[in-house]
């Protein structure tokens, strides 16, 4: 039986999401560290680019944590055995700036976003069976579908739930465009 490596991207992804989001709640600085408009618009762009990285982790709650972490565990894993550790962490990077400047201009009230990270693991693997003819494909796209709408909800940012499957199929798209695709 092969041994799973333990340090996939998506469980540091995890582990350093725990770290953080304890961090942010055990210090009250969680506000601080939200993406938000107000660093733009208040001319403050250091702190407006550190939140790229300190919001990608954050969430405002634990089961929020748990439900994310336990996701990203099963498909983040699954996804990073299909593309490779290297496409994985290019395929992170790109969502998190591509969604961090869409809700920067695209959206008026702090945001955190490991949970997108979820919705763009989800739209890979739903691609990834659509590509293979798998039927089971209309089932993750019924999941997706249902993820957006939630993402109507006051205290969820549409934008960043919509951007993050943009994400995922602008980047999809690059890699077949470019041929380098799936191994």
């Amino acid at each position: 039986m092969i041994q799973q490596n333990k340090f996939t991207v998506s469980n540091v992804l995890i582990a350093v999401s725990i770290l953080f989001t304890w961090m942010s709640l055990v210090l009250n600085i969680i506000p601080t560290l939200w993406l938000s408009n107000y660093y733009i618009d208040n001319w403050n762009y250091i702190f407006w680019f550190i939140t790229l990285f300190t919001s990608q982790f954050l969430h405002g709650w634990w089961m929020h944590l748990l439900f994310n972490s336990v996701f990203i565990y099963y498909f983040g894993n699954i996804v990073e055995v299909i593309l490779g550790r290297n496409k994985m962490i290019l395929f992170f990077i790109f969502s998190a700036i591509t969604t961090w400047i869409a809700v920067t201009f695209l959206s008026d009230w702090v945001t955190i976003w490991i949970s997108w990270f979820a919705m763009a693991l989800l739209s890979f693997y739903t691609l990834q069976l659509w590509s293979k003819n798998n039927p089971e494909y209309k089932w993750w796209i019924t999941a997706m579908v249902l993820n957006i709408v939630i993402g109507f909800a006051p205290w969820i940012s549409f934008v960043g739930h919509f951007f993050w499957i943009i994400s995922w199929v602008l980047y999809w798209g690059i890699l077949k465009f470019t041929k380098y695709w799936l191994r």
